[in-house]
């Protein structure tokens, strides 16, 4: 029975460490292309570069930030 409920708790916090760590990546990302737009939209660009760059970049650095994440445990 204790066997089961460890099983059970580890599968848990699993879901949670990833649900998490899925939502965080979102964050990063929506906050580059949020920052890129904002920027394109202050200097009045009609081509977004800014919006596409830090779109990019962002998801770059959540994917980084999802590795790192990943290997510490």
């Amino acid at each position: 029975m204790k066997k089961q409920l460890k099983k059970n708790k580890n599968k848990f916090d699993s879901f949670i460490r990833y649900s998490s760590l899925a939502f965080e990546m979102m964050a990063i990302i929506a906050l580059g292309t949020f920052l890129g737009f904002k920027i394109d939209q202050w200097m009045n660009n009609e081509f977004k570069g800014f919006t596409l760059g830090l779109m990019i970049l962002s998801v770059i650095g959540s994917v980084a930030y999802a590795i790192r994440n990943l290997l510490k445990k």
